[in-house]
């Protein structure tokens, strides 16, 4: 749906009484849930000034949080008002340098949470889709909605993760297939910028996910057993970062892997070129023999003399090469 205001607007009214039902722009804005209701108001696109003033009563936003929809900064933000909580997450974060990272702002209040996103994020339609096929969803409270929404977001940074290591695990399987070529090392180049930009994303966001594990969070959300769901973020974010650094060493393993197969294939041409130069050996010290300017068993005026000489080093080239074999060499 959109409104007025040319953003996308979406609103769900979950009832612990009656079916969830879908309200137009218009009427969410002026609904008024009950402590037995929650309002869920989704927003797509730039946050114009009347509809920032539509959105603030509905939980008495404050100035500098409706200055943060309206700007729609790619930086993390976290602030705990005593009337709301306000995150402001990376949402389906790419690692694609030149794939643009969308920002996701969850506003949670009494019996409201509002979120707002720059552009379509796929895990809400997901979120949205789960919710309305369960029975029990319009018991949910703000802050269980709200840690749906966040979770659902570190979820999509296990995503990005898993993209990561998918490739991780094919360059290994070339590698071990000896199937490498020129360029596996630009892919694992790649692969570990991907990496990088993925942990700098997340790092920025500790402070947020500190803060919503903090004290002070009581202060916001009232029922210890609420503030207990919405601080346990913290230890999935955590799992999020520890699943980027498990990547990384998996990358360093990948590139050993490369190594190991260079120097493989390196030592291989090395004993092809040593075995060449063992076997050509002899004929040289034969032929320099003979053609030294003195008395030799053979006479250098018979054909056959020549045909000797190609035998006796055939046969030493046969013989080394039995005993390169015998001791494993080859």
């Amino acid at each position: 749906m959109t409104s007025p205001e040319g953003a996308s607007v979406r609103a769900r009214l979950f009832d612990a009484d009656r079916p969830d039902e879908r309200l137009e722009p218009d009427r969410a804005f002026e609904t008024k849930p009950t402590d037995h209701q929650l309002l869920w108001v989704d927003v797509t696109g730039e946050v114009a000034a009347d509809l920032a003033a539509r959105l603030a009563p509905m939980i008495d936003l404050q100035p500098r949080t409706l200055r943060h929809l309206a700007q729609a900064s790619e930086a993390p933000h976290v602030a705990l008002h005593r009337d709301c909580l306000h995150v402001r997450i990376a949402a389906d974060p790419s690692d694609r340098d030149r794939t643009p990272t969308a920002w996701l702002d969850v506003i949670a209040g009494r019996n409201v949470v509002i979120t707002h996103h720059d552009r379509p994020v796929t895990f809400l339609d997901d979120v949205d889709s789960r919710i309305e096929r369960d029975a029990t969803a319009g018991s949910l409270s703000d802050a269980a909605f709200f840690t749906i929404v966040v979770d659902a977001a570190i979820a999509s940074y296990h995503v990005a993760v898993d993209a990561i290591e998918e490739d991780v695990d094919r360059l290994d399987a070339d590698a071990l297939r000896g199937a490498t070529s020129g360029k596996a090392l630009g892919e694992l180049v790649r692969c570990r910028r991907r990496i990088a930009r993925l942990r700098r994303l997340l790092a920025d966001h500790r402070s947020v996910f500190t803060a919503l594990g903090s004290p002070e969070l009581g202060s916001v959300i009232e029922e210890p057993d609420e503030a207990a769901l919405v601080a346990g973020l913290a230890a999935h974010f955590e799992g999020a970062l520890s699943a980027v650094e498990e990547s990384r060493e998996a990358l360093l393993g990948s590139f050993d892997v490369y190594m190991t197969q260079t120097a493989q294939r390196t030592n291989d041409v090395m004993k092809v070129l040593t075995l060449t130069t063992v076997l050509l050996l002899p004929g040289s010290m034969i032929a320099g023999l003979l053609g030294m300017n003195v008395i030799v068993p053979l006479n250098k005026d018979d054909p056959t003399s020549f045909w000797i000489v190609v035998a006796a080093i055939a046969v030493l080239a046969v013989a080394i090469v039995a005993v390169a074999r015998a001791r494993r060499w080859l």
